[in-house]
């Protein structure tokens, strides 16, 4: 556990270093909520929630209970790929000189696991700003998971692309998937999008943000869907430092 803690703590260093990235964490979450729903105008629309149908719901809560797990989805997946970028060389040297590959994998998932979270607290603080879920503990949960859903396929990206097309996919695609096809102002959804990355964590936000229930299979299969992205990420970057 000492090389996992040592490792761990100078991925935190590496973070510290990198403006860039404390950037991304922190102010990008706040930014891109606080201007959607300051430009979203003052009407309510009716929004088809899960286990309610039609519901009128204020067109700013609603953009703000999407945008957020939308943006920890976004830095979720940014960080997973930088994580990996960044760490491809150096894991492979520690590997040479000793390091256990799962010492190294449980380090390097765990900044995964902090980024997320941390850009998951600030997008849900600045989004209470305007609106505060029904069931705030579930929202988070969907808040997170997003993130970390996105974060292990940030790490996939980050071993088969460079960082500039990486950024491409991990920047449309958490709009594309969240905002596009799982939003419930989208008339006629596409057929794939049940199964994409998305799908069960926006239908958890908004059971949390609007009704008195949450459906607990829907929780269940995102954090199945989290559990098998994580787990193919995982065996890949393992195979990565195995044969580096």
């Amino acid at each position: 556990m000492s090389q996992t803690r040592t490792t761990f703590e100078m991925g935190l260093r590496e973070y510290a270093r990198t403006p860039v990235l404390l950037a991304l964490l922190v102010f990008l979450p706040a930014y891109v909520i606080v201007f959607f729903t300051r430009v979203m105008p003052e009407r309510t629309v009716p929004v088809d929630l899960p286990g309610a149908g039609l519901t009128p719901v204020g067109l700013k809560p609603m953009v703000a209970v999407l945008m957020t797990p939308m943006v920890a989805a976004l830095i979720g997946g940014v960080a997973g790929l930088f994580l990996m970028q960044s760490a491809r060389d150096v894991d492979s040297r520690l590997v040479v000189v000793g390091a256990a590959p799962r010492t190294i994998l449980l380090a390097r998932f765990g900044l995964l696991g902090f980024a997320t979270l941390l850009a998951s607290a600030v997008a849900v603080t600045v989004m209470s700003l305007t609106y505060v879920p029904d069931q705030l503990a579930w929202f988070v949960l969907a808040t997170v998971v997003s993130g970390l859903t996105y974060g292990a396929i940030g790490a996939l990206v980050g071993l088969v692309s460079n960082r500039l097309a990486g950024i491409y996919v991990l920047m449309f695609g958490p709009f594309l998937d969240i905002f596009l096809a799982q939003s419930p102002l989208a008339e006629g959804a596409p057929a794939v999008a049940p199964y994409l990355p998305g799908h069960y964590t926006v239908e958890m936000a908004f059971d949390a943000a609007f009704t008195a229930g949450v459906d607990l299979a829907t929780v269940a299969w995102g954090l199945v869907y989290l559990a098998v992205v994580a787990a193919v990420a995982w065996v890949a970057f393992s195979r990565s430092l195995r044969s580096a």
